[in-house]
């Protein structure tokens, strides 16, 4: 299987995922009276929403322009996952804001038994989901798949973390500590948003630093600099430069080969072949690269 259909798989596999919880989710929350599997439940309802976004996102990453893109689709990866990062973060707000009314107004009681079957399963689907999308992600080195892999992983540490709490309340039925239950629910909530926030507030700096062209690692740059430095006399150039910017899985490299008066052109096919040269030992090594190669007079 090539590795764009194992990336739309897998994707289309989280979205099934998706669906399931959302809608057992959503379902759990209303008769089980529990604000904090609502917001399980929306957290995985923009996973949903994120992850068809994703599919036609990897799909449109195959096809190098268009006319009205004329660039490619490069920076339409490291857009989804700005919006995946804002969208979270709207609900980590909004829920945080609403638990703590809930608080302030006495608390809520739930209904244990639809809490802690739903939790189970969450559990067991959201880390299947997990495994699944962190195997494919490394096959495909896609960081959309990791962004699924990352968001699944977090859904099934949450309702790990509430199923311990709301099982607590079985303990404190029957202690002098019993007025603490209708106050388990939401205080759960805004434990678990200023945990996890750390997560949306990542997502948001590293779509952003790709929209704005930031540079890789230094140290990417300078193996390829070091690499090309080795060969410089070979080619005959006394300056060699290089600027690269990370927009998703792709990394824009453009390599300026400076020349002096002592530098011999031959013919333009003879120039072009020696670009290629170059580009070819750019691109091998490392995947996912986009290389331009030009070749200036230095002055």
């Amino acid at each position: 299987m090539a590795e764009k259909n194992k990336e739309s798989f897998a994707i289309t596999l989280s979205i099934y995922g998706s669906v399931v919880m959302a809608i057992t989710g959503v379902l759990a929350s209303m008769y089980g009276n529990s604000i904090s599997l609502l917001f399980d439940a929306l957290y995985t309802l923009i996973a949903m929403t994120i992850s068809m976004a994703g599919l036609r996102i990897s799909k449109s990453l195959n096809i190098k322009y268009s006319s009205r893109f004329n660039f490619g689709y490069y920076s339409f990866e490291p857009l989804f996952v700005l919006i995946n990062g804002l969208l979270l973060m709207v609900l980590a707000v909004s829920l945080f804001i609403s638990s703590i009314q809930t608080i302030l107004n006495g608390g809520r009681f739930f209904e244990l038994a639809v809490v802690t079957d739903y939790l189970i399963f969450s559990v067991v689907t959201c880390t299947s989901l997990t495994i699944v999308l962190k195997i494919y992600a490394r096959k495909t080195k896609s960081e959309i798949l990791l962004t699924e892999s990352v968001n699944w992983m977090l859904d099934a540490l949450i309702s790990v973390v509430v199923l311990i709490v709301f099982l607590m309340s079985i303990w404190l039925k029957n202690t002098r500590y019993s007025f603490l239950i209708p106050f388990l629910d939401p205080g759960i909530t805004i434990i678990l948003i200023l945990f996890f926030v750390y997560q949306p507030i990542q997502l948001i700096k590293s779509g952003l630093f790709d929209l704005l062209l930031a540079a890789p690692p230094r140290t990417f740059v300078e193996e390829i600099e070091e690499k090309l430095l080795r060969n410089k006399n070979k080619y005959g150039f006394s300056e060699i430069r290089i600027h690269a910017a990370k927009i998703g899985r792709t990394t824009r490299v453009e390599t300026i080969c400076f020349y002096d008066k002592s530098f011999e052109i031959k013919t333009v096919g003879a120039l072009d072949a020696l670009k290629n040269q170059i580009k070819t030992e750019v691109e091998n090594y490392s995947p996912n690269l986009d290389v331009k190669v030009s070749i200036k007079m230095l002055q």
